[in-house]
């Protein structure tokens, strides 16, 4: 029997340790592969927002640090589903939240210096006998300073032995820091350490440290989450067109390829939990719940929840129905094809010419944010609900008629799946895993372009199709809604593909 280590920095199994997509993954295909017969262990920080109920002191792990001895705690939280959650406990590791935001002077300073201990406790712990894996699989840039560690720490033999897996989720986040002169640096952290700079700096930046860069020169395979994205990040990006590919790393992803060791295996989706039949009545309740709760929180009023508490109370005396829905993080990554040249007003406009209404859950980038509460002010079919709320999500992927995820690049993405699980056809970019998951007049609608305005234009060509088949050929939107709900993407197809591919030599 195969044995497991996951080294993450999220995990849906513990209750406040999710923030996006990668939490789901972990917490999913972790539970697809013990059904296997793997032995799987995951492994995460202690943070302040963790909910542990029942930690179990297991070890104690004692680290050189930053000029310092360090004592780390190791804790069991959970065990179920055949998957044995842990975290290393210590007070520079405690953050209250799963991210820093660091000052924009300092990107990703706080949390690389949290992270870097993590990787070295995790290093202790397999050398000391504390944990044990045939195969050791690393998630992002957070975890990724422990192939650095295997490649050049003299006194890691275990760690050195142990076949290692490296997955990008999200190859925009890449926790890029100095090799040295700031507290925040890799020679800071590690002041004994030698290494070959070559091999693990920036590309762009030859001064700095790229975590990301670093696990796909030296881990034994690297797998990205869709096969489409696979061959878009041996690409440069191309803003001019539209494209974001390997944002610097195409070389060495090229590299990866050319040795074998790059793979695309695309997620999954649970199809296992019993769902939730929603009512337009419990819709509104969970979004009033959530507004307000959000509104709580806050020191004052924000415009945004003001307005969104207004349109609520519009919508609930109307009896509106949502028709277009869209659940995710409020970033350029996300948002920014809505957002460019009115494109949004524009298909506001559209929908309200059918009487329609659009409906949008996430948080984020305040600028863009700003934006959309603007939009909302200015258009009364537009409700954006500024925050998260899982079960307020769940109910929009199953109560809108069609789900828009325009996103300028996405490696896998969840929201489609999620939605189409619940019958809801999608509106999507023919990018990464969404040209993965959705096919044009098969289970939802998709756009492409050769640049940001072609792609918004098309974007707005593709909602009229919707419009149109909606209201003109009923029969086919139902096939359309049937076929979108009979899309499958099993997590147990995903860990034999794990197992066959990833995990072997």
């Amino acid at each position: 029997m195969k044995s497991v280590l996951f080294v993450c920095a999220e995990s849906s199994a513990i209750v406040g340790a999710k923030v996006g997509g990668v939490a789901d993954v972990v917490g999913n295909v972790s539970k697809a592969l013990a059904e296997q017969g793997t032995r799987v262990d995951v492994i995460l920080p202690h943070y302040q927002c963790m909910e542990l109920i029942e930690a179990q002191p297991c070890a104690e792990v004692q680290v050189h640090f930053a000029h310092q001895r360090l004592n780390i705690q190791l804790l069991l939280v959970s065990k179920r589903d055949g998957v044995s959650h842990y975290v290393l406990s210590h007070p520079w590791l405690c953050s209250e939240h799963v991210y820093h935001h660091d000052e924009d002077g300092r990107p990703f300073a706080a949390d690389a210096s949290k992270f870097a201990l993590f990787c070295l406790a995790v290093a202790q712990a397999i050398e000391q006998g504390v944990l044990a894996a045939d195969v050791l699989h690393l998630h992002d840039w957070h975890s990724a300073t422990l192939a650095v560690l295997r490649a050049y720490g003299k006194d890691l033999q275990r760690l050195k032995a142990t076949h290692t897996v490296y997955t990008i989720h999200n190859l925009a986040l890449q926790g890029v820091r100095p090799f040295a002169h700031d507290p925040s640096a890799l020679e800071s952290w590690f002041p004994w350490l030698s290494y070959d700079g070559q091999r693990i700096c920036d590309p762009r930046y030859p001064h700095c440290y790229n975590p990301m860069r670093a696990a796909i020169e030296l881990c034994d395979k690297v797998h990205v989450v869709s096969p489409q994205y696979m061959q878009e990040v041996q690409r440069p990006s191309n803003m001019e067109h539209g494209f974001i590919g390997g944002e610097g790393l195409e070389n060495q992803l090229v590299a990866a390829q050319q040795q074998n060791r790059l793979l695309g295996i695309l997620n999954g989706c649970d199809y296992q939990s019993e769902s939730v039949n929603y009512t337009q009545k419990r819709l509104w309740q969970l979004a009033e719940q959530a507004v307000l709760q959000w509104m709580g929180k806050a020191n004052q009023l924000s415009a945004s929840h003001y307005i969104a508490h207004v349109r609520l109370q519009q919508w609930r005396a109307n009896e509106v129905t949502p028709w277009l829905c869209s659940v995710g993080r409020i970033s350029p990554q996300k948002v920014a094809l809505l957002l460019d040249d009115d494109t949004l007003g524009e298909l506001l406009r559209c929908l309200a010419e059918q009487g329609k209404h659009f409906m949008m859950l996430g948080s984020g980038d305040p600028a863009l944010e700003a934006l959309l509460t603007q939009a909302m002010a200015e258009h009364d079919n537009f409700l954006f609900l500024r925050g998260f709320a899982l079960e307020l999500g769940d109910a929009m992927y199953q109560l809108g008629s069609l789900f828009c995820m325009p996103s300028s690049f996405e490696p896998c993405g969840i929201s489609q799946l999620l939605a189409m699980r619940e019958g809801t056809p999608c509106l999507v970019h023919q990018v990464g895993g969404l040209k993965d998951t959705i096919a044009e007049g098969v289970n939802g609608f998709t756009f492409t372009g050769n640049s940001p305005k072609q792609q918004s234009q098309q974007l707005l060509t593709a909602l009229q199709r919707a419009l149109a088949i909606y209201h003109n050929e009923p029969a086919q939107w139902q096939t359309l809604c049937t076929q979108a709900k009979n899309t499958r993407f099993d997590w147990h197809q995903v860990a034999v593909s794990y197992l066959e591919q990833l995990y072997t030599h």
